[in-house]
């Protein structure tokens, strides 16, 4: 926490480029679900979200960085696993979304479920889940399969557009943004509705630092709770005259909101101020008004059958 304020900014690992999730626009500015959330940590704990330094990597380099301390946050749709949190020297923020393990494939090979993939050829991110849940997976059907390991995500856009591989996998929701952006004819291939693994997402930081863990913690539970309370970018400052105690700590007007954090009583609110609550944020980047035409599905409000619960702001 001393270091990024007086740094001024935020190192934040993202992924070297997923449409709708972490990505250059065209004016250079990163955009994206996972980069929305370094902006938010940026308005948490200084002030302002643009104050975020934009780091791509591929999964494992950005743990490597993380693990190194080259970056004070990573946010690049990993998932968290046993391994990273207890060998690696991870900690998780929080579940910023839930996904599963799918494919990509083109519809001319007619091909459905898991088991008609016997023989083909598969690629996917070397150092990823998505290796070691492949290889399980398929071990488990007795199924034999050809694995084409590549490591930045545009080599293996590249080697499935040219043909190398037969199918893609990744996280699905990942794979639904490379049929959008990255096929020439997205209506050529589909993500196969079979997932084979589960899939917690979220964003980590380093172990032993329980200051900045607790400030992104919350920076996570408070856009949710946002949210959940009808607190949006679009209303909030109508929200301050509100009589319920859960709004009004999250629009900083509770005396000793942020004590508990090191930040000031406004910080939660600046997160919705100047980047949105969670649902904001969903319908911006992947929603069903974006082309990744994203549905919440289990990443919908505890309270409307999903799973997205934040911790209480109390």
């Amino acid at each position: 926490m001393a270091a990024v304020r007086e740094r001024g900014t935020i190192r934040c690992g993202v992924s070297t480029g997923v449409a709708g999730f972490s990505m250059p626009g065209p004016d250079g500015r990163w955009q994206g679900f996972d980069a929305e959330f370094c902006r938010a940590a940026a308005a948490a704990v200084l002030g302002d979200a643009d104050k975020v330094v934009f780091v791509p990597a591929t999964t494992a380099e950005g743990l490597q960085r993380l693990a190194a301390g080259d970056i004070d946050l990573l946010s690049r749709s990993t998932t968290i696993t046993l391994s990273r949190l207890s060998v690696g020297g991870f900690q998780p923020v929080g579940i910023s979304y839930y996904d599963g393990q799918g494919f990509l494939i083109r519809r001319a090979l007619n091909v459905r479920t898991v088991r008609q993939m016997a023989g083909l050829s598969i690629c996917f991110q070397r150092g990823t889940t998505s290796e070691t849940n492949l290889a399980e997976h398929f071990r488990s059907l007795k199924l034999a399969y050809r694995p084409i390991p590549k490591g930045p995500l545009n080599e293996m856009i590249a080697s499935y557009r040219s043909g190398e591989c037969d199918v893609m996998t990744s996280d699905s929701a990942a794979l639904a943004a490379l049929r959008v952006m990255e096929m020439p004819n997205p209506d050529e291939h589909l993500v196969v509705r079979q997932r084979i693994s589960k899939e917690p997402l979220g964003p980590l930081v380093r172990k032993g630092d329980d200051a900045w863990l607790e400030a992104m913690r919350w920076t996570l539970a408070a856009m949710i709770e946002a949210e959940e309370l009808g607190v949006s970018r679009g209303n909030i400052a109508e929200m301050r005259h509100s009589e319920a105690t859960r709004v009004l700590r999250l629009v900083g007007l509770v005396p000793g909101f942020g004590a508990p954090l090191g930040l000031d009583d406004a910080w939660a609110s600046r997160i919705v101020a100047q980047v949105g609550n969670y649902g904001d944020v969903f319908e911006a980047t992947i929603g069903p008004k974006t082309p990744l035409k994203l549905e919440r599905g289990l990443n919908e409000l505890w309270t409307k059958g999903g799973l997205l619960i934040a911790l209480p702001l109390r």
